[in-house]
């Protein structure tokens, strides 16, 4: 990133003297402190990241912002020449984005010192003044870099760390344990059981015995053994490993002040309980980390915690991964058992009926999980998680209130398979189901719902369903509908069907669901559902309408015939706060939804996105005279990107003079002629 500029081209004193101070602010912080506004305005683009934070509480009181410096920051950091953003992003926002990044490049060696940001600080200096900024840790790659975090001269670093990180995303756990696996679980323990991480994302293939490790902290104390059928996945060894202190286990294997000593002498003073073996048929010795007696590249890293305290290599499978000792340091003081919250995990074909469904009943701890594959889960495989489902709701001690599921194929019908699910989680309050079309199979007879399931009340507040490609039967999800009345959000995606069907959803909609805040039509075809979506606007008490991509014009002869009464029917919704129309074909009928601000009673509506539907600069020009003729409420966005405003630059600049004294206008400067995306959009 080039500096930010602001000074000329000729050097003048006033610059000469802020470089001075730059260079000298170890020296001077105090005093530039108490400098006038404007000057800490011009000093600040020239600050390392460490004089830039501590300087962020005098320049508020002053009324200078550094979300300016930080967003600049931003994209020299991701090298990225606009950030788009759909929100106004604070100056404390930006400065966690960027510190928080810049941790990560520094643990892994991808920094360069060179930039002005970070003059006079080392990689150690960056890590330790970034770290209290990490709210999500993702590690990937190679474990050489991740595991010098349990040296001692990183142990501050991990011990911030372990305050600050809330997730921990795991990318590629197979080649991130390569090496270096038992310090890379001691981390783990670190941040999991002694610190504030409560949500936890695993992608690209999670070992299944490093993900049995990690989800003992999805289960409580109360929940039971799995089935009979399901114990060889919770076999462990025969003693738990030992969790050394930090201060007394340096990044080579050894005590301070000690000679290099052997797994049994550093064990000693930890104390390691034999495991109750009735949660294990075939105990097992613990073997070597690298059992063919091998020293790669991570010499130095395999040798940082026991030799023989994971059975990872040379063994089944099938076995896992032992816990760590509850009394995990030379102080005999008893490790604190983590709980993971939210769960967000990528799964393969097979480790639906091998790895999760026999573990999903003991997740008690959890509050969110979220599913999801690169592949289809078959319709077999998604009926045995429902029945571990059921299960795991069965247990009054069951804390999940958030599922997501990836994508199912599935022969019955979307509105069947959301009854099989939420019968079996009668307690769910808020389900996302992706439902892609049927891998070619046999179809077989499916039992229609039963009448227990019919009955059943369902607590459900929020529901996001994406429909597969073909035509949809409605008469299964309506059932869905009519049996969740605490309904407040609703987001369907892709649902096509025929328009008769369509509407008497939405009639059902203003009948069923009459607390309805929330409502996103996502790729639906509104073409031939005019009155019915006139008729639940004026029936419902909805606050944020998105009707994204549906179409909304395209069979009007006289555009206006549908955008007077929709503009009228939004006028009486008093609850109304949001309203996002994009994708929708407008073009220069927007200049009707100015309306929406004009007469006795003009709407409340706090933000307005008509992006991405081909509306030309003169189009927008008009739309800016309309409001200023009839002013929008104090703090309202209003949303045009990925509109082709650059056909006549110096129209589009007098539309955002008229706009920007009366609405926060977002826009960018997107290109329309070297991109086919605005034909597309009106295809």
């Amino acid at each position: 990133m080039r500096n930010v500029e602001v000074f000329p081209e000729v050097t003048t004193l006033r610059r000469i003297c802020i470089e001075v101070v730059n260079e000298h602010m170890a020296d001077l912080e105090t005093q530039v402190w108490d400098l006038p506004a404007s000057l800490i305005k011009d000093i600040l683009p020239h600050l390392n990241i460490f004089y830039l934070e501590r300087i962020e509480s005098a320049a508020r009181c002053k009324g200078v912002s550094t979300s300016i410096v930080w967003a600049a920051l931003w994209k020299d950091v991701v090298k990225a020449w606009r950030c788009r953003s759909r929100t106004m992003t604070s100056a404390d926002e930006w400065r966690q984005k960027c510190l928080e990044r810049l941790f990560h490049m520094a643990l892994f060696g991808h920094i360069k010192l060179d930039r002005y940001y970070l003059s006079n600080l080392s990689r150690f200096s960056v890590l330790s003044l970034t770290a209290k900024h990490v709210q999500v840790l993702t590690l990937f790659g190679s474990a050489r870099e991740i595991c010098k975090l349990a040296s001692d001269e990183l142990r501050p670093v991990l011990a911030t760390l372990e305050k600050h990180v809330r997730c921990i995303k795991l990318q590629d756990t197979s080649s991130l344990f390569k090496h270096g696996r038992a310090v890379m679980l001691y981390i783990f323990h670190r941040l999991l059981d002694h610190g504030s991480v409560r949500d936890l994302i695993l992608t690209r293939s999670p070992d299944p015995r490093l993900l049995n490790w990690i989800l003992q902290r999805t289960s409580r104390h109360q929940c039971t053994v799995p089935l009979p059928d399901h114990q060889h996945f919770f076999k462990i060894g025969e003693r738990k490993i030992p969790c050394m202190h930090a201060t007394t286990v340096s990044i080579d294997g050894r005590c301070p002040g000690s000679e290099p000593q052997t797994s049994a002498a550093i064990s000693v003073g930890c104390s390691c309980r034999a495991v109750d073996t009735d949660m294990c048929r075939t105990p097992f010795k613990r073997p070597r980390l690298d059992a063919e007696g091998k020293v790669g590249e991570d010499e130095t890293t395999a040798r940082s915690l026991p030799s023989q305290s994971l059975p990872w290599q040379g063994m089944d499978s099938e076995c896992l991964l032992p816990p760590f000792d509850p009394s995990c340091n030379l102080e005999e003081e008893v490790c604190p058992e983590g709980e993971i919250h939210s769960l967000v995990l990528e799964i393969f074909k097979d480790e639906i009926s091998r790895v999760v469904s026999p573990l999903l009943p003991s997740w008690l701890c959890l509050r969110s999980l979220h599913f999801h594959s690169e592949w289809a889960i078959e319709e077999a495989d998604m009926l045995e998680m429902v029945e571990a489902l059921r299960l795991l709701f069965e247990n009054p001690a069951c804390s999940l209130t958030d599922l997501s599921i990836g994508s199912v194929s599935s022969v019955m019908p979307v509105g069947t398979l959301l009854l099989h699910l939420l019968t079996a989680c009668l307690t769910l309050r808020s389900l996302s189901l992706e439902v892609s079309s049927p891998l070619p199979q046999v179809k077989r007879q499916l039992d229609p719902p039963t009448q227990s399931a019919v009955e059943a009340a369902f607590s459900l507040e929020r529901l996001s369903v994406k429909f597969p490609q073909e035509s949809v039967n409605l008469e299964s999800f309506g059932l869905v509908l009519r049996n969740a009345p605490s309904l407040t959000s609703l987001h369907l995606i892709g649902l096509h069907c025929g328009g008769q069907k369509l509407g008497q959803l939405l009639y059902l909609l203003s009948e069923s669901s009459p607390d309805l805040k929330t409502l996103s039509l996502d790729d639906v075809n509104l073409a031939n559902s005019h009155s019915e979506v006139i008729h639940l606007l004026n029936n419902s008490k909805l606050e944020d309408v998105c009707f994204k991509d549906c179409r909304l014009l395209e069979k009007c002869r006289v555009k206006e015939d549908f955008l007077g009464p929709f503009v009228t029917a939004l006028k009486r919704l008093s609850s109304l706060h949001s309203l996002t129309l994009s994708q929708n074909r407008l073009a220069n009928s927007v200049i009707t939804l100015a309306d929406l601000f004009s007469g006795n009673s003009p709407s409340r509506i706090k933000k307005l996105d008509i992006s991405s539907n081909y509306i030309l600069p003169m189009g927008l020009l008009e739309f800016g005279r309309l409001l200023e003729n009839n002013p929008p409420p104090p703090g309202l966005t209003v949303d045009v990107r990925f509109n082709p405003l650059d056909r006549d630059p110096s129209v589009t600049e007098q539309a955002l003079q008229k706009l920007r004294p009366l609405c926060c206008v977002f826009t960018d400067n997107w290109n329309s002629r070297t991109t086919m995306a605005d034909h597309i959009s009106v295809m």
